[in-house]
């Protein structure tokens, strides 16, 4: 086989990268990308996965008649494509998922706690909430909720028992989180 096979194998975990990579330049943070907690896309991440392997599997091998190396590219694509699961399901597919939003629903959490990570190789900090919906038929669930560090700093200085989390359906039916406050009716 040439040495391009070996290019063209590996395209299932080097794809989302790339597709990734473009979005970041054209789109940025233009559409918004918070999915709700219990809301994820792994599945449509699977799925995207399987399709770009089964798709790249026969690019590479469409002249290939040897069963020995169709197999090898069949192998090496599934691994590759498991290897680019986790960039379509974080990555792609939250971003596609908030080009069009459903109707907004604000709905109200009980915040646990709020918490500080450090980016990793940074003195970045990421700001987070541990909330927990107040009724089991909301649309999301219960736990780490990424939020601004204003939130984080208003939240964490009054401590409210219960906040408001504005949500709405997402174009692949993840649930985005759009916005944060301070739920003034339980106040």
């Amino acid at each position: 086989m040439p040495p391009r096979f070996l290019v063209q194998i590996v395209l299932p975990f080097a794809l989302p990268i790339l597709v990734t990579f473009v979005l970041v330049i054209l789109v940025g943070e233009a559409w918004p990308r918070n999915i709700a907690v219990g809301s994820g896309l792994k599945l449509a991440g699977l799925v995207t996965t399987a399709i770009t392997s089964l798709i790249v599997w026969r690019f590479a091998t469409h002249a290939a008649t040897d069963p020995r190396v169709r197999k090898f590219a069949a192998l090496m694509c599934m691994v590759t494509g498991l290897m680019g699961w986790p960039v379509w399901c974080v990555g792609v597919l939250p971003s596609i998922n908030g080009v069009s939003l459903g109707p907004p629903q604000t709905i109200r959490m009980t915040l646990e706690r709020t918490e500080v990570t450090t980016v990793s190789r940074s003195r970045k900090l990421n700001h987070w909430a541990w909330l927990r919906p107040e009724s089991a038929e909301l649309p999301v669930q219960a736990g780490r909720y990424f939020i601004p560090e204003g939130i984080y700093e208003d939240w964490t200085r009054r401590q409210p028992a219960a906040v408001a989390v504005t949500i709405a359906p997402g174009m692949l039916g993840a649930q985005v989180v759009t916005g944060y406050g301070t739920d003034r009716l339980a106040e």
